[in-house]
């Protein structure tokens, strides 16, 4: 029989230091305890530095955010803390060389047989290679796109130019009159010259705005809090419009991991779109559900539909049917949307429009 359970250990430490993902554990002190061969590979430092100065974790893994600072909470204080019993993250490490990393990690907590917090267990996985390909994609689709449109764009830029052009030829006329007594002309000239130029800086801002769409940092948040926020920001210019809003959310909320400003920023689009599709009043409905793997978020609006031809210019970069509008905020909202892994599509409705997201939940 001992032969056996001997056997069993040899093969669980086989495989347990033979893991592709790299495991630790550290006490209530933060001291590290368990160190394995991917941990070693991840960070340089071998389990024997490790074990031998009982190195505490923050020491090893110098965790910080992408602007250098450390990180506001610790997930293993907050488990030590007893404030949750798994927390996942998202950040960057130091190796012993200096060199950073990206890596996600999850942490559980061990509890000895009465009940109490003894030790966390941390599961590790390095993702530069692959948050760097991720993030080369969208830069390459962003400039991709930019440049399928930069005729548009070119276009966009040449109209309110010739119009400035113009109209200051105008103003540069009733100068040279040297008569005074043209007030209403002279005002309807830089009126429009204001126009022109303010169209001009909304266009560059979003430019900018959607070419920065692919750069995320990402934590883990709750959607649901996000609708909430929205829903909150939007209700008065909805009851305004006429316009009631029905939100229906997840029973149990989930954490996924997400740029929370840009994904506020996507879904802000939509519904500004969906409430200046119902002037006349109407209903807007917010749902968040999980199916699979995903969480849907669903935004649903009784204004008219989209016309069947228009369908396939919607996400379009300069696409507008809106007076003033540059036509880039569904190009970035879906250009967000696809940073997260993610995919947004829309449909007419016997009444409305229906914008569907989904996100990954890993």
């Amino acid at each position: 029989m001992r032969s056996v359970t001997n056997s069993q250990s040899y093969l669980q430490e086989v495989a347990f230091q033979n893991l592709n993902d790299g495991v630790f554990m550290f006490d209530k002190e933060r001291k590290i305890v368990v160190f394995n061969h991917a941990c070693e590979q991840i960070v340089g430092f071998s389990k024997d530095e490790i074990l031998r100065k009982r190195s505490i974790c923050l020491d090893v893994f110098k965790c910080h955010s992408p602007d250098e600072t450390c990180l506001s909470s610790c997930p293993g204080l907050e488990l030590i803390n007893g404030k949750r019993s798994k927390v996942s993250r998202e950040y960057l490490i130091k190796t012993k060389d200096g060199k950073e990393k990206w890596v996600t990690t999850n942490y559980s907590i061990i509890r000895n047989k009465k009940g109490e917090i003894e030790y966390v267990v941390g599961v590790i996985r390095d993702i530069t290679e692959m948050k760097l390909f991720t993030d080369e994609l969208i830069k390459s689709k962003t400039l991709s796109i930019l440049g399928q449109f930069s005729s548009e764009l070119v276009h966009e830029i040449k109209n309110p130019l010739n119009s400035i052009t113009i109209q200051m030829s105008l103003l540069e006329r009733e100068i040279k009159k040297k008569e005074f007594n043209h007030e209403k002309e002279l005002s309807s000239v830089v009126r429009v010259v204001r126009e022109e130029i303010n169209r001009l800086s909304r266009l560059t801002k979003d430019c900018q705005e959607f070419s920065k769409t692919g750069h995320l940092k990402r934590k883990y948040s709750d959607v649901c809090e996000i609708i909430q926020e929205l829903h909150d920001l939007i209700i008065p210019h909805a009851v305004l419009n006429g316009i009631n809003i029905h939100i229906s959310m997840l029973r149990k909320r989930l954490q996924i991991l997400i740029d929370r400003d840009r994904l506020k920023q996507a879904l802000l689009n939509i519904l500004i779109n969906a409430i200046e599709a119902m002037p006349g009043g109407g209903d807007l409905y917010l749902r968040v559900s999980k199916i699979d793997r995903y969480i849907k978020i669903s935004i649903k609006n009784t204004g008219s539909a989209i016309p069947k031809e228009l369908k396939s210019k919607v996400f379009d970069l300069f696409y507008t049917t809106k007076g003033g509008g540059t036509g880039v905020g569904l190009a970035i909202t879906q250009n967000i949307v696809q940073a997260h892994g993610g995919n947004i599509r829309f449909k007419n409705l016997s009444g409305g429009v229906e914008f569907v997201i989904e996100l990954p939940i890993d």
